[in-house]
């Protein structure tokens, strides 16, 4: 199964930079990476404090944000080193968004389907309730 990259125009893909920061103020040193990478921010979250399952690099909390932006493929493996050498950053993770697939659009004619009757086994049609008591009693005696 193949999936497509998001692509602009320009030939910059789009990606989504998820962190881990020791504190929140090592959020702009994320930031200056960013734009000595030349990359494009798209859309960014607020750094949230969250406490860790288990002790990352000695620290049981961590600053956790979410970055969308735009670069250029090839500036990506610098940008990844560079976070990987900070002493701020914990933890990260660099994915690029895959293209959203266009949902298939219903024809005019699609028509609802009802569900199918069900029947029971010996019977082929609906019995009323009177019916069904004198059956009980026929099975019964």
């Amino acid at each position: 199964m193949t999936t497509k990259i998001q692509k602009n125009s320009e030939g910059k893909k789009v990606y989504e930079l998820a962190f881990m920061l020791k504190d929140p103020s090592s959020e702009k040193a994320v930031l200056d990476f960013l734009a000595q990478h030349k990359a494009v921010i798209l859309n960014q979250s607020p750094v949230n404090s969250m406490k860790l399952a288990y002790p990352i690099k000695k620290h049981l909390s961590a600053f956790f944000g979410v970055i969308n932006l735009e670069m250029e493929p090839e500036n990506m493996k610098a940008l990844s080193s560079a976070l990987n050498l900070s002493a701020d950053v914990l933890r990260f993770l660099i994915i690029a968004v895959p293209k959203a697939k266009k949902s298939p659009e219903r024809s005019e004619r699609s028509e609802v389907r009802k569900p199918a009757k069900t029947e029971t086994a010996g019977s082929s049609s609906v019995l009323s309730n009177k019916a069904l008591e004198e059956k009980l009693e026929e099975i019964l005696k």
